[in-house]
């Protein structure tokens, strides 16, 4: 049988068309060519990572980089007071972290040993001042406070950014802070800087660990006398006492020793009374 030559064109046709289709098919069951190498991207010049590539190619280890940070000041003593918490804790630990590409932020764990008064925070408000998640909350008698810089060791070199003017807070030692601190989560930050942190030894003197005179450190020095009791008692002085004014007079008087919370006067004991042999 023959087959007319417009059948044998549509015929060939139609086997062109689904070799065509069955190419296309099978093409697009091949997933398309990836990348094996991921684009980096570069280096911020600047940035903790320039820092430690250039430490890395010059054989260093170290690197510190100063840095100025800008805080609040108080014109002196009763500003602080009115301003800030003023709180008495020794450093239990501190973790330094990456914040940005450039910057490192220290946080330090604080035992309360006293808190002398309470303001309510301006700094650490509606979410500022976060505890970051790797940090566990403090309990009822810690805080956490943050300061900028910090040192951190990323590829084998330590990349240090240090604030000159406020040294780290020291394991195991006790200070006087005058801090933005957020009651609720006792979490806070030294606002005033290092105006306002003051070591304290065990007999209750304080030390600025600003080297700069500042209002705040001469006041201390020349109303308190550098004493954490009188600054204690200026803040939360005792009850005037209900005690006879003439009862303590007369027994001071008669050489005895007067109890002002008991509002009792120990008398001078006379040796004849006990030992009358003694005055013949």
């Amino acid at each position: 049988m023959q087959i007319s030559s417009s059948k044998t064109a549509a015929i060939l046709l139609i086997s062109i068309c689904t070799t065509a289709i069955i190419y296309t098919l099978v093409k697009r069951t091949f997933a398309e060519p990836v990348s094996v190498h991921a684009q980096q991207l570069p280096i911020e010049p600047g940035s903790i990572d320039d820092l430690v590539q250039n430490a890395t190619a010059n054989g260093e280890v170290f690197v510190s980089v100063p840095i100025e940070v800008a805080h609040e000041d108080v014109a002196g003593f009763d500003e602080a007071m009115n301003y800030y918490s003023i709180v008495v804790a020794e450093t239990l630990s501190k973790q330094t972290l990456a914040v940005s590409a450039y910057d490192t932020e220290t946080w330090f764990k604080f035992a309360i040993t006293e808190i002398l008064s309470t303001k309510q925070p301006h700094v650490c408000v509606s979410g500022a001042c976060s505890l970051p998640a790797t940090l566990s909350a403090p309990s009822q008698n810690e805080l956490w406070l943050s300061k900028a810089g910090g040192a951190i060791v990323r590829n084998g070199v330590t990349i240090n950014l240090e604030w000159k003017d406020f040294p780290d807070f020291t394991i195991g030692q006790k200070y006087l802070l005058f801090i933005d601190l957020n009651q609720s989560t006792r979490v806070g930050v030294p606002a005033i800087g290092p105006v306002g942190v003051f070591m304290v030894d065990d007999s209750g003197t304080i030390a600025s660990v600003f080297d700069e005179e500042t209002s705040l450190k001469s006041e201390i020095a020349s109303r308190f006398g550098n004493s954490l009791g009188q600054i204690r008692n200026t803040i939360n002085p005792s009850p005037a006492s209900s005690c006879s004014s003439v009862q303590r007079q007369t027994c001071l008087d008669n050489g005895g020793n007067w109890n002002s919370e008991t509002c009792f006067c120990r008398p001078l004991v006379d040796p004849c009374i006990q030992k009358p042999w003694l005055c013949d």
